[in-house]
């Protein structure tokens, strides 16, 4: 015959015990103080005697009594483990993150931190240029958008500024075989002109196509610095871009730090005018809670720190994120945090 033991009758000897006294964990549990009385009795008969030796002023367990309590703290514990776990399984929900690939160093720390602050999202990860991302966190299409942008975006929170820098081919150690016979001159292909501190050389450049913001944001240092260029690679995306670089089909300007540099070197500072660090915002669409978007802009402070040259922004604390049951309704179109919190906003149209 089998004896089982009632988790809330256990739960019941437990804050008994840790409020010291049955009329306070009546009050802690919500029940009567009869109620209490009768769980306990329902105990004792399970256990065939007393669980209490003594219940005045103070109370004190029977050696049935304390066997029983400690085995009560490992069954309540198993089982509320077991009931949080299956219930956050049911209540995980998608986040849809998009992030610029310019910044996917910095993806492994976002992840982890958004595991850490909030574990019952399951995180879906975009990437794209920063244009293309801002229109579909618009349009609700992405959640949280990790973008590039030019300063004074009205509509997404800037979380740092990215320093650039000028990257070329990998100059080869392993000679050119010979061809059998010598290729015409007209047919010779030309050799990649090397960057130099001379302006009256024009400069072949790789960039990725319109629409993106860093594109138009290195075009507008050479030409601000009056430096002759010309188009030698246009691509849709950074994988093509670096492939091109490595080629030598030309240079192109990419973060300084948090980089995959392989098949690419830094060029030296004074090869090409550098331009001014890019800032990296946070787009949030219109439907996402305060909550969310607050672990958003922590997350990706924290991911970005080792990238950034500086933190536009006031530190925000750890978000203090409790449960996944409701989330505050995120605020109308203003993207302003208050308290240290990141209130949900409508992306801007970034780069």
């Amino acid at each position: 015959m089998y004896r089982n033991l009632d988790v809330g009758q256990l739960r019941t000897l437990i804050t008994i015990m840790r409020t010291g006294g049955f009329r306070r964990a009546a009050e802690a549990l919500s029940l009567t103080q009869p109620a209490v009385s009768q769980h306990i009795r329902r105990l004792e008969a399970v256990l065939g005697g007393p669980v209490f030796a003594s219940t005045g002023r103070r109370l004190e367990l029977s050696g049935a009594g304390r066997e029983l309590y400690h085995y009560a703290c490992r069954i309540v514990a198993l089982n509320d483990e077991a009931a949080d776990r299956i219930t956050a399984a049911g209540q995980q929900t998608c986040l849809r993150i998009g992030v610029s690939p310019y910044l996917e160093g910095a993806l492994p720390g976002l992840l982890s931190a958004f595991a850490s602050l909030m574990p019952w999202i399951r995180p879906t990860v975009h990437t794209g240029l920063s244009e293309s991302l801002a229109d579909r966190v618009a349009d609700g299409d992405i959640d949280v958008g990790l973008l590039l942008r030019p300063s004074g975006d009205p509509h997404s929170e800037p979380v740092g500024t990215l320093p650039l820098a000028w990257y070329g081919p990998i100059p080869s150690s392993t000679p050119t075989p010979t061809p059998t016979s010598a290729p015409t001159s007209a047919s010779a292909p030309a050799s990649t002109p090397t960057p130099t501190s001379s302006s009256a050389r024009s400069v072949p450049i790789a960039l990725c196509g319109e629409p993106c913001n860093l594109r138009r944001h290195i075009l507008g240092a050479l030409t601000a610095h009056d430096r002759p260029w010309h188009l030698a690679y246009e691509g849709p995306d950074v994988t093509g871009l670096r492939a091109a670089v490595a080629a030598g089909l030309g240079v192109t300007c990419l973060p300084a730090a948090g980089l995959d540099a392989r098949g690419v070197q830094r060029l030296p500072a004074e090869a090409l005018p550098t331009p001014e660090p890019l800032t990296v915002s946070l787009s949030v669409a219109p439907r996402v809670g305060a909550t969310t978007a607050e672990a958003a802009f922590f997350a990706a402070q924290q991911a970005l720190r080792p990238y950034l040259t500086a933190d536009p922004a006031p530190a925000v604390r750890t978000p203090a994120i409790q449960t996944p049951a409701v989330q505050p309704e995120a605020p109308p179109l203003r993207n302003r945090r208050r308290g240290g919190a990141l209130a949900g906003t409508a992306s801007a149209r970034n780069g």
